[in-house]
């Protein structure tokens, strides 16, 4: 929570924020937003946007976009809303992704300021207060298993829990690591959704990681077979972020630079 001491707002701040609150109804609007409910435009609406920055009524959070902080606040301008809400309005298409969604599932019980925002754009990542949006660009074809939640009134996108799994074994250094993603095997998973998105991501190392897991783990799930059928070619690290050594599992073509007892000890 951040606050500062507000300054005087006048009418035409107030119409605005008020124009913006009642018709998007959320707390991030652009600059096109403020145009279409001030009516003003170049040098006058950027003079009255710095002029509610400065004075607490909004807050800047990247070129173009701004966050108003709760009209019902009062003097004190306080700045609570959650990060999910205010990545859904940095990229389009998004979705949150990776650590982030893990955490958002009680997945892991890591707490990071790095929100993970998915994305088939090209991004670099925004710092605003205590946190940092990081940017992940995927091919079309791997941005799907996506749903909506809630937060309060307000929709965001994450991806759901079997995607969530994928994407972590496709990029397990964006899900805190290995160690983490084994935690998710706790959960009521649809394996057969696994497999199909695990194929579906076209990616050989996820293949064989997630396959590799479900073994060691001993999970009786009936992608196993399906899965080992996919495995070729070289090996791959368990978990990049790990040792470059380790032994080879030449089943699953895997890497095992992370010890069987910490992997079972997260599960």
């Amino acid at each position: 929570m951040v606050s500062k001491i507000r300054k005087g707002l006048g009418g035409l701040g107030s119409k605005l924020l008020s124009v913006l609150s009642a018709t998007k109804q959320e707390e991030v609007f652009t600059i096109k937003d403020a145009e279409d409910a001030s009516g003003r435009h170049g040098p006058a609406l950027r003079k009255l946007l710095h002029d509610l920055e400065r004075n607490g009524w909004v807050e800047r959070i990247e070129r173009g976009k701004y966050l108003i902080n709760p009209l019902e606040s009062g003097i004190k301008a306080e700045h609570g809303t959650h990060p999910f809400i205010i990545a859904r309005k940095l990229v389009a298409p998004y979705y949150i992704g990776f650590q982030s969604a893990l955490n958002y599932y009680g997945i892991t019980e890591q707490v990071s300021n790095k929100i993970f925002v998915a994305t088939i754009k090209k991004k670099r990542p925004v710092s605003f207060h205590n946190e940092q949006y990081h940017f992940v660009s995927l091919e079309k074809k791997r941005f799907f298993g996506v749903k909506e939640e809630w937060i309060g009134n307000m929709r965001f996108n994450i991806s759901d829990k079997e995607k969530t799994v994928v994407d972590c074994l496709f990029i397990p250094e964006y899900s805190g690591g290995i160690t983490e993603v084994v935690k998710a095997f706790r959960e009521k998973l649809d394996y057969d959704k696994l497999y199909e998105y695990s194929t579906r991501i076209d990616d050989l190392a996820s293949i064989k990681r997630l396959g590799y897991l479900l073994d060691i783990l001993g999970i009786e799930a009936t992608i196993t077979e399906k899965l080992l059928k996919k495995v070729a070619g070289g090996y791959c690290l368990l978990d990049p972020g790990g040792p470059k050594l380790g032994k080879k599992n030449s089943k699953w073509r895997v890497i095992e630079n992370i010890s069987l007892k910490d992997l079972l000890v997260e599960a």
